[in-house]
């Protein structure tokens, strides 16, 4: 009898633990703010708009060489968003916004700048871009190379 207690003690710490260290995979170190928004283009206007340019300026001096990806979404206060039109809340599709964040470029299979500025009115100014590298083309591990402060790339045209 006792070592079928034991056996359903271990089970419940494995099941307890197992639940303790599963991660959110938009937010893996559990530092982002979520908020629940009715449409995902309501939050994507917001994040694109001037004033989310100008609170994403000082965070820049948050970004340093080395830093990943995951980091750069914390010191820039990224925001997991779940979107609720048409689910219940927090069960609807999930997003990552970044305010002033307009696109992401790759210039070759090994860098990628994520460009920062704003939209006014269909017509995007891009203030700054953080150059990220990786060296292996088959996987994710990017990092900060460092931060163009005067860009002079856009964002791809899109098809729509």
């Amino acid at each position: 009898m006792q070592w079928l207690a034991l056996a359903a003690l271990v089970a419940l710490v494995a099941t307890v633990a197992g639940c303790a260290f599963m991660r959110d995979p938009m937010d893996p170190r559990g530092k982002l703010d979520h908020r629940l928004v009715k449409d995902f283009a309501d939050a994507e206007h917001l994040t694109r708009g001037r004033h989310a340019f100008e609170r994403a300026r000082p965070r820049i001096d948050r970004v340093r060489s080395g830093m990943t990806t995951a980091d750069v979404e914390i010191a820039m206060e990224a925001i997991v968003v779940t979107e609720t039109k048409g689910a219940k809340d927090d069960e609807g599709p999930r997003r990552k916004f970044v305010d002033g964040y307009l696109c992401s470029t790759d210039p070759s299979p090994l860098r990628r700048r994520w460009l920062f500025g704003y939209d006014e009115g269909g017509v995007e100014l891009v203030g700054f871009a953080i150059e990220f590298e990786r060296d292996n083309p088959e996987k994710e591990n990017w990092i900060v190379r460092g931060v163009d402060t005067e860009p002079h790339d856009d964002c791809p045209e899109t098809a729509e």
